[in-house]
């Protein structure tokens, strides 16, 4: 199985769900799973094992998104996310077997995927600069599909600044970690379109493409 990675609000899913399409490969969405409602792994974290997970499972949301800082915010994500990883792992054996699965979101940090790759061409990173984040967060908003626009909090103008803070520090965690592991990162400034975005991720994958559409044998 190869995961191809992609993450934090860069067009993540879109380049994930065409080369899926494209090429008939399985897919593993993590934002499916990244919720506090059951089956979620949140739902599932216990209070010794996962302390950084339950710690935000029973914060408020004023705690969460208004009285904090993108600093704070940064590191309980991190925290949570390396808790959760373990959950990540079993979610993706659990997956009816395929010879190519790509797994896609902000979650998947480098310094977890890297020891269970054999090949730098098994992940890529999608990271956007700020001004592309701020611009894809307002047009998502606008959509409903992302934002903090729609809880009941005293300061969304505050909360929206701590969530677009947080994101951008984990992409800069991202990239800090990918480079220092040697494997591939893509900036994702507008510069490129939506079309270049997936070729070039295409051709970082081309040497499992063949494997993928070559028909799995019994063992």
């Amino acid at each position: 199985m190869c995961c191809g990675l992609v993450a934090t609000d860069s067009g993540k899913t879109s380049v994930a769900r065409v080369l899926a399409e494209t090429h008939g490969w399985q897919t593993y969405h993590y934002d499916r799973y990244d919720r506090v409602e059951p089956p979620g792994h949140v739902s599932r974290a216990d209070p010794v094992r996962h302390p950084h997970m339950h710690a935000f499972r029973v914060k408020n949301l004023e705690d969460r998104w208004v009285n904090t800082t993108p600093d704070e915010m940064l590191a309980d994500w991190l925290g949570s996310t390396h808790e959760r990883f373990q959950f990540v792992l079993d979610d993706l054996l659990a997956l009816p077997p395929t010879p190519l699965t790509v797994a896609e979101g902000y979650g998947l940090l480098p310094e977890l995927v890297a020891p269970l790759h054999s090949s730098a061409h098994q992940a890529i990173w999608l990271v956007s600069d700020e001004a592309f984040k701020r611009e894809s967060y307002a047009r998502r908003t606008v959509r409903g599909e992302k934002g903090v626009w729609k809880l009941q909090l005293s300061d969304l103008d505050r909360a929206r600044e701590n969530h677009i803070g947080r994101d951008l520090l984990i992409a800069a965690h991202v990239k800090r970690s990918a480079n220092a592991l040697g494997l591939t990162v893509m900036e994702i400034d507008g510069a490129r379109s939506v079309e270049e975005v997936i070729a070039e991720s295409e051709a970082h994958f081309a040497p499992y493409v063949q494997v993928a559409a070559e028909p799995m044998r019994s063992p």
